[in-house]
């Protein structure tokens, strides 16, 4: 018998209390088309020939009173139109006052398909916490548990709380978005000591840590224990950085948080990690913008004394022989550190990067590779690359794909090698021309931005005829038109 996706997930909970273990993301219904509830097989239960999404609410309480009706509404929840539509559905369900609670648990423990989960897990009752809790683990379902413990819990947050732990990913950012001022001591704790962390982009959380958990005031301590400090570190330069979420600039107490942190830094900070913080610090004070923040309220002499300070600990001989030591790490946050330390501290680290990549072949390290690239390093990089990468399979024509998924690292290499290339004219054309064959919307992209910056006066004969092939297979009808243009 199939296994329910409540089982799959289930069978799959890491040990360690976050997230799932290896092979758990990819569901029991991933090869199911999503255009019918997630899967490629239809529910093969009965048909649904209803009213569409408006039909739903009449079947939910059709089933809640008689288990006999939870086959036409499994299916109605399985039509693509009901699926688009799954938040305002619900909302019509929960204005009826129905007793759904036997219907919802059902759904979520036996459904076979991710939509009719998702529509009994956001109708599960704080009865069901432990449930919720589970199937939330997995972050295709966190926001709709999320919306069930927001909907019925009368304290939420400690609920919220345990989900939040438990998640990794889009998951972790969305429980962690539902935490506001004013938070609870245990919620702003655990915020600043790396709740803000996961596996998309930690800067995603950076700021909803500092306001929610009130960094400033955290920092003010006269001594913060280590995971403070290193928690601080991170969401101010997640800050500095910026990126999809808010930035430094919008931090009301940025000019605080950063004076006390490099206080303690100096006081404290032992660890390659720390030369980073108080080193994108520097890099933050040095850059431009000044004007607009001291006419906001930064303060001229602050900023300068700030600025001393974070280049008499940069000139500490100490980050020297970390930086050296930590190129060599098989850790990938030590190793992206060092890179970085290495980068402001004149250390040449493209040996290491290149006896890395041979050793573990790790996708985020071909972007540190190639950012370090020049005429001479080239031929290393190419020859790496071409060892790596298996450019026939990758060459097999162009598909409506949008995104890259994890197991399709290959193509995610492809696409950072190609780009780099795009200051080598005629170099790595064999790169170049299986980026523009490839399944991937954005490589394919990618390959023609990079001839195009080339020119027509850096192409091999064979470019055209590949061009010309792909003009003629081209699905997407903008980038086909960019391809056309290229011919000659």
């Amino acid at each position: 018998m199939p296994t329910s996706i409540h089982d799959h997930i289930a069978a799959h909970l890491n040990p360690g209390g976050r997230g799932l273990l290896p092979g758990g993301e990819v569901l029991p219904d991933d090869e199911i088309d999503a255009s019918h509830g997630g899967g490629r097989t239809r529910w093969a239960g009965v048909e649904y020939a209803g009213r569409g999404a408006a039909g739903v609410p009449e079947l939910v309480a059709v089933a809640a009173r008689d288990p006999s009706g939870y086959e036409p509404l499994y299916a109605a929840l399985c039509e693509p139109d009901v699926v688009a539509q799954l938040d305002d559905v619900l909302a019509r369900v929960r204005g009826l006052d129905l007793d759904t609670g036997v219907l919802a648990r059902r759904l979520v423990t036996g459904a076979r398909h991710r939509a009719p989960v998702k529509f009994g897990t956001a109708l599960l009752g704080s009865a069901d916490t432990e449930l919720l809790l589970l199937v939330g683990r997995h972050e295709e379902f966190t926001r709709f548990a999320v919306a069930a413990v927001r909907a019925t819990h009368p304290d939420p947050e400690p609920v919220l709380l345990a989900l939040a732990r438990g998640v990794d990913g889009w998951g972790r950012i969305t429980a962690v978005e539902q935490f506001a001022e004013p938070a609870g001591a245990e919620v702003r704790d655990w915020l600043l000591r790396g709740g803000f962390r996961n596996s998309v982009v930690d800067n995603y959380l950076a700021f909803r840590a500092a306001t929610v958990g009130r960094l400033a005031d955290a920092l003010a301590a006269q001594e913060i224990d280590p995971e403070l400090l290193d928690g601080a570190s991170d969401i101010l330069c997640g800050l500095i950085e910026g990126g999809p979420a808010e930035g430094v600039d919008d931090y009301d107490d940025a000019s605080l948080a950063l004076w006390l942190l490099v206080g303690h830094l100096a006081r404290h900070g032992t660890d390659l990690r720390h030369f980073v913080a108080v080193a994108r610090v520097e890099e933050f004070l040095a850059g431009p913008g000044w004007d607009e923040r001291y006419a906001r309220g930064w303060d001229l002499a602050r900023h300068d004394s700030l600025v001393r300070r974070c280049r008499d600990l940069m000139a500490d001989p100490r980050w020297h022989g970390l930086t050296l030591r930590d190129l060599e790490s098989p850790d990938d946050r030590a190793f992206q550190d060092a890179s970085y330390a290495a980068a402001r501290l004149g250390i040449d680290r493209f040996p290491a990067t290149v006896r890395r990549l041979r050793a573990t072949l790790a996708d985020d390290d071909w972007f540190t590779l190639m950012s370090q690239a020049t005429a001479e390093r080239l031929p290393t990089i190419l020859e790496l690359a071409g060892s790596t990468l298996p450019l026939g399979e990758l060459a097999s024509g162009p598909a409506d794909i949008l995104a890259v998924a994890r197991r399709w690292s290959a193509h995610v290499v492809l696409g950072t090698v190609v780009t780099g290339l795009r200051d080598f004219p005629g170099q790595g054309t064999e790169f170049v021309l299986t980026a523009v064959r490839s399944p991937v919307l954005d490589n394919r992209a990618v390959g023609v931005r990079t001839l195009t910056g080339w020119g027509p006066e850096s192409w091999e004969p064979v470019v055209q005829a590949v061009l010309r092939v792909a003009v003629a297979e081209e699905p997407d009808p903008t980038l086909r038109e960019r391809m056309a243009q290229l011919l000659i």
